[in-house]
């Protein structure tokens, strides 16, 4: 970083030949202005704000030790190297008591005072780089503390004022208004994935949506509230008008770059309501609630009349689904089933012609629950891909209720999971047992019920060698060990070890280790 300095002598040469014989570039100071009195040093000082003032004691109208007194008083930060003669070293010292960090007596050894210059600023970076970082680290945890607050008052777990604010604000009481954002099919096509690419994936696409939030000039946080949903909360003087006229081109455009940016299409809602932070769960749950009632998948619910939204049936009241949240949540098996059971009686007591409804209601509720428990990791993968697998099938309501109470078995205890040790050595049993048989990737994933990409990076941190390369070793030394304790033919120790073809399993083996069979088992009859 370039620091500043200003120079400060009645005597003009001294000025000429401190900016001439001091090399200030290579030292990464700008003399951003010079001075012949104490009483110029001050008016200049409040203008240049210099972060190193060179300064001589003996100067007219104002000299340089009443100009140190005058500028420390006025809030001054700059460290000061006093010029003065042999016989003012008294003033020096007093100088010296008074914060000045150096001096050099007249006249001036000009390769000192360079040195000198050179320690000093070297100080003044490591101080400001000090400050600087400092004042990062606070914008990042106040900005984290936000986000932290925020994401609780969403979920509803925290009745605290926001902690970023004074007590004025907070009493006046900060307006929001909310953007729900669902990643369509996220579960379905994240299946699969590792935790890490999980991770990175949510990382990326929500750098996105703050990227695009940030250029549009609208200020405010996104939160993630659960994997493929966030929730981006703006604060009430960034729309233009209350409106909120603002906000359906906001969508239009987020719901592009989501979709660019993610590879999924982005559901999206925002009533357009301008609330307090208290009610902003609220606002969540509602949002949650008018997606989730949607008629047509992937419709965006923009600004609208809650009067427009139609007649709400009794088993679509918000009470139930937060008492199954809940019920998931705490694994409460027995209340989960009863949620359930009451909801189910519900929708076939009603004679309103509504069973379309009913059917996406609890497509919802299954949705719902499989999110929690993935969360949660109730659920083993191979599991889960099976529910879903089924939900692409055109099913009944009744087959809906009975899917959610398989689900509700779920929601006793964790399920017990293998450990990384326990499945690599699986792997390792399984190849062994099968060396004559055709063996993929693929197929040993799915033994193990994990996936694929997974399964390739387990295997080879545990064994240091891919797939292929492990069961290639393991076949050939298999191979190696019938040539010399058996008689059996090389056509059949091929087949033994996988290979069909007695020309190919010649190759392989004459590429691993630099002969064919039969000259192998010669080399080791002759051994032996």
């Amino acid at each position: 970083m370039e620091l500043s300095a200003l120079l400060i002598d009645d005597e003009q040469p001294i000025l000429d030949n401190l900016k001439e014989f001091i090399d200030w570039e290579t030292l990464g100071i700008k003399v951003a202005g010079v001075a012949r009195t104490g009483s110029e040093a001050l008016e200049l000082s409040a203008h240049v704000q210099p972060d190193l003032i060179l300064c001589d004691i003996r100067m007219p109208v104002m000299d340089g030790l009443t100009f140190i007194e005058q500028y420390r008083v006025r809030g001054g930060e700059a460290e000061i190297l006093l010029l003065t003669g042999y016989q003012e070293f008294e003033y020096a010292r007093l100088a010296l008591q008074q914060g000045v960090r150096e001096y050099i007596c007249k006249p001036i050894d000009y390769l000192e005072l360079e040195s000198k210059i050179g320690v000093l600023a070297s100080s003044i970076s490591k101080k400001k780089y000090k400050e600087q970082q400092g004042t990062v680290r606070q914008l990042h945890m106040s900005k984290w503390i936000r986000r932290k607050w925020l994401q609780e008052v969403l979920l509803g777990e925290s009745p605290s004022p926001n902690p970023c604010m004074d007590v004025k604000s907070t009493a006046d009481g900060s307006r929001y208004s909310l953007i729900r954002l669902d990643a369509q099919d996220y579960f379905l096509n994240s299946l699969l994935w590792p935790e890490e690419e999980r991770k990175e994936w949510h990382e990326s696409v929500g750098a996105v949506i703050e990227s695009h939030l940030a250029s549009s000039g609208t200020a405010g946080e996104v939160i993630q509230t659960r994997d493929g949903e966030w929730c981006i909360v703006i604060e009430h003087d960034s729309l233009l008008p209350e409106t909120g006229s603002m906000i359906p081109v906001l969508l239009e455009d987020l719901e592009r770059k989501f979709a660019d940016a993610s590879g999924m299409a982005a559901e999206l809602y925002a009533s357009g309501k301008i609330v307090y932070d208290y009610m902003l769960a609220e606002e969540y749950r509602d949002a949650q609630r008018a997606m989730m009632m949607s008629e047509q998948s992937g419709t965006r619910h923009e600004i609208r009349d809650e009067q427009e939204s139609g007649e709400e049936l009794e088993w679509m009241s918000r009470v139930w689904s937060d008492r199954l949240t809940l019920a998931v949540r705490q694994k409460n098996k027995n209340e989960v089933i009863a949620v359930l059971k009451q909801i189910y009686s519900l929708m076939c007591t009603d004679n309103g012609g509504n069973n379309g409804k009913a059917i996406k209601y609890f497509h919802y509720i299954v949705v719902l629950m499989l999110r929690d428990l993935h969360e949660m990791k109730l659920l083993q993968t191979d599991a889960e891909e099976r529910i879903w697998n089924v939900m692409l099938q055109t099913l009944t309501l009744r087959e809906y209720y009975e899917l959610s109470l398989t689900l509700a078995e779920a929601c006793v205890s964790e399920l017990p999971r293998r450990t990384a040790g326990e499945l690599v050595a699986s792997a390792r049993d399984y190849i062994a047992a099968r060396l004559d048989k055709d063996l993929g990737i693929e197929e040993m994933a799915d033994q193990l019920g994990i996936c694929s990409s997974y399964f390739c990076q387990l295997f080879k941190s545990h064994f240091g060698v891919t797939f292929v390369e492990y069961v290639t070793r393991e076949r050939m030394e298999s191979a190696k060990a019938m040539l010399t304790g058996t008689d059996r033919s090389i056509a059949s120790i091929g087949a033994a070890v996988g290979y069909r073809e007695r020309r190919y399993f010649s190759k392989v083996f004459h590429k691993y280790y630099g002969m064919k069979p039969s000259e192998y088992r010669e080399m080791a009859a002759k051994t032996n």
